[in-house]
């Protein structure tokens, strides 16, 4: 899969979570998706980044449906 269409499942997740894909994660929706995600130094990185993994697992499990996003 390539990382634009991994970035994009990954956004849709983050939407999806009432999250907004642009801004940091706050404190509180760190710890709600903190069993989803295994820590990593997040910084200030955008909020999609904590569904990069999921993303990656479901483009994999889900070639088909993927490919078309």
């Amino acid at each position: 899969m390539d990382d634009e269409r991994i970035k994009r499942i990954a956004r849709a997740m983050c939407r999806a979570a009432r999250l907004d894909p642009d801004k940091p994660a706050d404190g509180a929706q760190l710890r709600r998706l903190a069993l989803a995600e295994p820590p990593t130094d997040r910084g200030n990185s955008p909020a999609w980044i904590l569904f990069r993994r999921n993303a990656e697992r479901f483009a994999a499990a889900h070639r088909e449906i993927a490919s078309a996003l």
